[in-house]
């Protein structure tokens, strides 16, 4: 039996051979959440594949159903009320971002805190910005804080990019924070750009999202709504910005897929209509919710009998970061950083998880929960047979 500091006993199988044939992936890499299409979405992709308009170029800002829907859902979350002028469908909130950051940085810097989705550097490149990345405040779970956006901010300081709970960390921003966020954004004419992709996912939902001269908004039904492969996001801006948007929009992907808005349409209109009194989520999301909590609780469970690697508890979120200081101090399968152990585990133990220092957070590893129980169980106990056995190969 092998165990991790404070973890429970985790039994190792007896058919496990660290020199025999590697044992299929179990890949923890990737951040999404799969699950068979609801009946309202698959009815919403049928009737409109049966529509003689099948075929044709939606709308460039998006169908009218879609953005009706977006505005309808953040209409029932902030109490105000929502054009669905200033909603414009992208092909996922990726290409959202591109396009909010395209129309308010290009040319000029954008403030990225620390740790931050991985992608986000390469976008605001991308966008024609100059990314900044920000430290995050040690003593918040390194959240960004006016103070640091601060220091950092220079005359080309155009945007800063924030999302909740924080991908890779799970941190999650409360609403005093938000308000100070907001208030710094709005007396410097800084454009917070906020990427809403989790917002179901924490201990609170943002309800003070209001999109206008120094704030937009990126969302989508690939995370919180788990349809990733349907690439449907979209950005909610003023109306000057969300020209702006249109524009980038219409220069790289054109309309995005009639059939896959008219989907998400249908996913979003349901969560809206089972929505009781002031409830923030109606019942599909709130399943899912539920059930992630739990996946969170069990993942660090489970990785807390991992030897030479400490969970860092999310307080939201679908991911779970694992601090390898230790594992990386004792040269543990040769790693001398987070990149090549994050390698070594993936040929040596047969767990995808991807490097921290890939999302500025350095010395660790991040794996995505929304995994069964029973797979996180078998990926903590080859995580275990490997560092377990690096351990004892040093010591000889």
């Amino acid at each position: 039996m092998n165990s991790g500091p404070g973890g429970a006993p985790l039994a190792l199988s007896p058919h496990h051979r660290p020199d025999g044939p590697a044992p299929a992936l179990i890949d923890l890499a990737s951040g999404q959440i799969v699950e068979p299409l609801p009946g309202p979405v698959r009815d919403a992709i049928t009737r409109a594949m049966n529509s003689p308009r099948a075929s044709a170029y939606p709308p460039g800002p998006g169908l009218p159903e879609l953005r009706t829907a977006v505005a309808g859902h953040y209409a029932h979350r902030t109490g105000a009320v929502v054009d669905p002028e200033g909603v414009t469908i992208t092909a996922g909130a990726r290409h959202g971002l591109f396009a909010a950051l395209a129309a308010v940085a290009r040319g000029r810097e954008v403030l990225v805190p620390a740790p931050h989705w991985s992608h986000y550097p390469a976008v605001v490149r991308q966008a024609g910005g100059s990314p900044v990345t920000v430290p995050g405040d040690p003593g918040h779970a390194l959240l960004a804080d006016p103070a640091r956006l601060e220091a950092a901010r220079t005359p080309r300081t155009a945007a800063v990019l924030v999302n909740s709970p924080v991908n890779p960390s799970g941190a999650c921003y409360g609403p005093e924070r938000m308000r100070a966020l907001r208030a710094w954004a709005a007396e410097r004419g800084v454009c917070l750009i906020v990427d809403d992709i989790y917002w179901a996912y924490g201990d609170e939902i943002d309800t003070d999202l209001r999109p206008g001269p120094t704030e937009i908004v990126v969302g989508g039904v690939s995370k919180v709504h788990a349809l990733a492969g349907l690439r449907i996001g979209w950005v909610w801006a003023d109306p000057d910005r969300a020209e702006a948007v249109r524009d980038t929009v219409e220069h790289t992907t054109g309309p995005v897929s009639g059939p896959a808005q008219t989907a998400a349409a249908a996913v979003l209109r349901q969560e809206t209509d089972t929505c009781t009194g002031d409830a923030p989520t109606g019942v599909g999301v709130a399943r899912r919710v539920a059930e992630l909590a739990g996946q969170r609780a069990r993942a660090v469970r489970a990785m807390t009998a991992v030897p030479y690697l400490r969970p860092v508890p999310p307080a939201g979120g679908i991911y779970l970061c694992l601090d390898a200081s230790e594992a990386l101090a004792r040269g543990l399968l040769g790693a001398r950083n987070d990149q090549e152990l994050c390698a070594a585990l993936r040929r040596r133990a047969s767990v995808g998880l991807r490097a921290g220092s890939t999302f500025g957070m350095p010395g660790h590893l991040r794996l995505c929960v929304a995994e069964s129980h029973d797979v996180l169980l078998t990926a903590a106990r080859r995580l275990t047979a490997c560092l377990t056995a690096a351990a004892d190969h040093l010591a000889d």
